[in-house]
């Protein structure tokens, strides 16, 4: 049998492509085999035999070597690079391990790897999770399981399971062999985010306190930032000395296709024939040259095929049948895998396979699939007996069948870490060359091919996020502080900072855990925070219900409301399961008609999916929208984070909505190159959410200049989060921004959803280098449209001005160093002032207004002359005001009083949004009068800093913690309300939001009094001047 070359196929079959090759890479090797090691590995079976006569990498010899000598090792290596080899042969020389893998399914080959050379080498590991103690327990008993753990040598388990054990050390599992352990491994690190890497961490401390004598450590991963870093940390946990090795993986040349389509000859015959209407609309140089050039074209066909269809010409769409060329890989001589984005387009494509194309070797492979019936398909690929495999995601990690040839993509995945990871699964062995076909149907891919076939190709081979080690993260010293705190043997190894952490935090008073202290380490857990079960998910079609894959708490709030679209299983969201008022899952339905029109909130969004689509002159098709990427899903949650640092976060579902994009584009012309923007809505659907999800992490919240540009710096942000990506490497999804307000009260909010360190432990300094180094090429701009839609299309219907989006961003890092430099500015300093009183005939007043709905506004008049302190509730109903008294501002300026507000002209501007003018005229005329002061260019001119707000001010000077944030949260809680009741009896739901905006209303008042007193021998009167 010879192999089938794709290029060949495609020409054969009439499809015109985009081709480029990856070089191989074959790593160092030195002149040791396996074999010499341990010789009994000629006389094992199937890998140990297979492995015998095998060269060592270079890296693997040095790991061993290393190992040998006493130290930690940190192997840094690509996927199918030998990293087990690296320490196991050292493990088989006697030495007590523990194994650690992100989850023993995903590392199934690993495990039988081990297993085969264990038995060829006469070990007895034991593999532990929470399903095979179980099966230990009923064999051995509770006591016997403990024993046949502590007389293996190797203990191969995951995170999840081993946390829990050392939650309950003195009865756990594995205390006794922990006791006597000699080397910890810690696998496939890069498969961790921030919060489990801080998890990990503290589990290596704990066990280094545990443990008679504290183990090596082995740190395996694909990528590592700062690998420096964690050397540090792990010699400073043992005291040993760490070895950094870095390896290549082996790879064979890899041969990558993207299909275009079979028609492209007649397209561009078609919009030739439209070339002057065409050229008429706002396009660049790129669409000119594509109408010119058939070569130019075939990389530009998309972009051309949506502008047309945007001015209405009707012209072919590019063809392409996947099952047509699928079909022919049965007759290659190696296994092709096949990705699709769902189970249900899985076992579409394998029906049509068998049915239409008589296929026989061809098997689906996904979680629906009965494990002992997975592992038997993994089997007889191997074997040969089956030549395709098609899976939504579960052949993506730690599945090695060594025989696989051709990773076929349909559809891209929009991480490219998961494309890796799918690329990964391929040329374990020396099969000569590989291949990567790649079908551009869904959304994603054709907004990259939308930029040209080139735009796709670098998106291909960006380097992939960094993984990044924080050992001060707070999140390990909460872990450790509690675990401390717990086990009284533990006691005296409490630091003086846990202490203070879970102090500040609530967790501990007089030595001993708070009820609130207890909660939280009962919900501490490896992947979540949360109790160690999820909730059922049940799928309900045709009067069946099957039980699918359990959800986690976090994903209930973020992604499985009822309304909310299921894409691995193409299904919709239904309702909750509940037992009283606790939700234990949700059921779910097919995603088709039937299902939309049964359920009323969905069937009211499609009367107003059916109004947009004929409001854009489009065919109004939900399902085929569905299924081209164009309607999609979104929970809005009011997220409420910490505000200076590391603390609790909560976030609640608030509204679903139904994200629709037009299928037509409106060209942007930029230059050398065309744009294509879409139409989007939003569409709500109406029904009840539920659930709460909280956890520990950074955040801090910025209180902007009034004058700021909310738009321009929402789009700074999106650019300094796409900075951070391209020259840091940083993952986009690591830190949240958002910019929000309140009348003229702006806040930046920044906040990490997993507890990573990086807003506290980043140069910010060097960040905003990096910003003026950075230079944007075609790439970025579809990037940051994955990073922040909304930001992108306002990016792009400006002008796509770079300069000024790098502005921006350097404005977003200047207001985070402004919040890190007051304390160093003002440590040291003291201030006299004179006591609060209103002999010193000082009014301070400040404002906060607050749109409910279009009809409702209510205000908060914040007024402080040095003894009492006083707010006034204004409400507009329409057009009419009412609450405001002026009577005590009129007192105070018969007496003689001066007024000292933060920002006069966004004072201004509330007052004035709330019909209070009246007050308005007063102010303008003690401006005139020069007996009104305006704080904030005063304290700027003071510190020699700008900008700086009114809030850090109060906190860092006068320990004043209120935040406008708190208010904007409690405001958003009330709309949500109000908008779901139609705006009835708006009072019953301000409530809250009533009580804080008050509290920080006086705050404000207070504080620009003080700070103003404070201030009071650096000023003068300001010059009166007329507006």
């Amino acid at each position: 049998m010879t192999r089938i070359s794709s290029s060949d196929l495609l020409r054969s079959l009439g499809y015109d492509f985009e081709a480029y090759s990856e070089d191989g890479i074959r790593p160092k090797t030195v002149e040791v085999s396996f074999g010499d090691l341990f010789p009994e590995l000629y006389i094992g079976e199937g890998k140990s035999r297979e492995i015998a006569d095998k060269k060592l990498y270079l890296h693997q010899m040095e790991a061993l070597n290393s190992l040998e000598d006493g130290k930690n090792i940190i192997l840094i290596s690509g996927t199918g690079s030998g990293k087990t080899e690296g320490w196991f042969f050292y493990t088989a020389k006697g030495k007590r391990t523990l194994a650690l893998y992100p989850t023993l399914a995903l590392a199934n080959d690993q495990i039988r790897r081990l297993e085969n050379y264990s038995r060829a080498l006469g070990m007895n590991p034991q593999i532990l999770d929470a399903r095979r103690r179980e099966l230990l327990v009923s064999s051995h008993g509770a006591h016997g399981i403990r024993e046949v753990v502590t007389s293996s040598n190797l203990v191969i388990t995951n995170p999840a399971f081993l946390l829990v054990d050392l939650k309950r050390l003195s009865k756990g599992y594995l205390l006794s062999f922990l006791r006597k352990l000699e080397l910890l491994v810690l696998d496939e690190l890069d498969f961790y985010g921030p919060r489990e890497i801080a998890l990990l961490l503290s589990i290596i401390r704990v066990i280094s306190l545990i443990s008679e004598r504290k183990p090596q450590i082995a740190v395996l991963t694909a990528t590592l930032g700062n690998p420096d870093d964690l050397a540090s940390f792990l010699t400073s946990t043992n005291g040993r000395e760490t070895s950094i090795i870095r390896g290549d993986p082996f790879r064979p040349r890899n041969d990558v296709y993207l299909v275009l389509g079979k028609n492209l000859r007649s397209i561009w015959d078609c919009l030739k024939a439209h070339e002057i209407e065409i050229l008429s609309s706002d396009v660049g140089e790129d669409v000119r040259n594509s109408l010119k050039d058939y070569k130019s074209f075939e990389r530009e066909v998309y972009k051309l095929v949506e502008i047309a269809r945007s001015l209405g010409i009707e012209c072919p769409q590019p063809f392409m049948d996947p099952a047509e060329i699928i079909s022919n890989y049965e007759r290659d001589e190696g296994v092709t895998v096949v990705f699709t984005n769902s189970i249900r387009s899985a076992e579409n494509l394998r029906k049509r396979l068998v049915n239409e194309f008589g296929l026989t070797k061809v098997a689906s492979h996904h979680h629906l699939v009965p494990k002992d019936e997975r592992e038997r398909i993994e089997d007889a690929a191997r074997s040969g007996e089956l030549r395709i495999l098609i899976s939504p995601r579960t052949l993506s990690q730690g599945i090695d069948i060594g025989n696989i040839i051709r990773i076929v993509h349909l559809g891209l995945p929009d991480s490219l870490r998961e494309f890796k990871q799918r690329e990964g699964r391929k040329g374990r062995k020396d099969v000569g060359w590989t291949e990567t076909v790649i079908f551009p149907l869904y959304r994603w891919d054709r907004e990259l091919l939308s930029r040209g076939a080139d735009a796709m190709a670098k998106w291909l081979k960006l380097p992939l996020e960094i993984t990044l080690v924080n050992p001060s993260n707070k999140y390990s010293m909460l872990f450790e502080g509690l675990f401390k705190v717990i086990n009284p043997q533990m006691r005296d190894h409490l630091r003086e900072e846990e202490i203070g952490l879970l102090t500040e935090l609530g967790l501990i008073s007089q030595g001993n855990l708070t009820e609130r202290g207890k909660r939280v380490w009962e919900m501490i857990n490896f992947y979540e925070f949360g109790p160690p079960y999820g909730f059922k998910r049940i799928l309900k079609e045709d009067s069946e219900f099957r039980y699918l894959e359990d959800i986690g708490h976090c994903d209930l709030v973020e992604r499985f409301q009822p309304g909310c679209i299921d894409y691995g299983n193409d299904s919709i969201v239904l309702d909750f399961r509940r037992k009283g008022r606790v939700i234990t899952g949700v059921i779910e339905g097919p995603f088709n008609y039937g299902t939309i029109y049964s359920f009323d909130a969905l069937a009211f969004m499609l009367e107003e999916y059916e109004r947009i689509k004929a409001e854009w002159g489009e065919r109004p098709d939900i399902i085929d929208d569905y299924h081209k990427g164009r309607i999609g899903s979104e929970v809005v949650c009011v997220v409420d984070p910490p505000i200076d640092g590391f603390g609790l976060r909560t976030k609640v579902p608030n509204r679903v909505y139904w994200k629709l994009s037009s299928s037509r584009v409106r060209p942007v012309n930029a230059g050398k190159s065309t744009i294509l923007l879409r139409e989007n809505r939003s569409l709500p659907v109406i029904t009840q959410t539920g659930g709460v999800y909280r956890d520990y992490t950074y955040g801090i919240s910025v209180e902007l200049d009034p004058k700021e540009d909310l738009v321009w710096l929402r789009i700074g942000l999106a650019t300094l989060m796409l900075v951070l990506r391209l020259s840091l490497g940083i993952h986009v999804d690591s830190i949240y921004y958002e910019v929000a307000n309140l009348g003229e009260k702006k806040v930046m909010m920044l906040h990490e959803p997993e507890s990573a360190g990086l807003i506290e432990k980043l140069d910010w300094l060097k960040v905003a280098k990096e910003i003026d180094l950075f230079e944007p090429d075609d790439l970025s701009e579809i990037i940051m449209m994955l990073i922040d839609e909304e930001a992108h299309y306002e990016f792009v219907i400006r002008g796509l001005n770079w300069n000024l989006a790098k502005r921006f961003a350097r404005r977003a890092v200047d207001y985070i160093l402004a919040k890190q430099m007051i304390p160093f500015i003002l440590e040291g300093k003291s201030f006299m002032i004179p006591r609060p009183s209103r002999a010193n005939k000082v009014l301070s007043l400040d404002f906060i207004g607050v749109r409910l709905s279009d009809s409702i506004s209510i205000g908060f008049l914040g007024l402080y002359d040095g003894e009492n302190i006083e707010t006034q509730l204004v409400v507009k109903e329409f057009f009419d005001s009412t609450g405001m008294s002026l009577s005590p501002i009129e007192k105070c300026v018969n007496e003689g009083f001066i007024v000292v507000g933060w920002d006069f002209d966004s004072l201004l501007k509330d007052l004035f949004s709330m019909n209070q003018r009246t007050l308005c005229y007063i102010l303008q005329g003690l401006r005139e009068e020069g007996r009104f002061f305006e704080l904030k260019p005063l304290v700027e001119d003071f510190l020699n800093l700008s900008p700086v707000s009114l809030e850090e001010v109060s906190r860092r000077i006068w320990g004043i913690g209120g935040s406008m944030k708190d208010v904007i949260m409690e405001a958003r809680r009330s709309i949500g309300e109000i908008e779901e009741r139609k705006g009835a009896n708006w009072e019953r739901y301000t409530k809250y939001l009533r009580e804080k905006a008050k509290n920080i209303i006086e705050e404000r008042a207070r504080a620009i009094y003080l700070t103003f007193l404070a201030l009071g021998s650096e000023v003068s009167r300001p010059v009166s001047h007329h507006l």
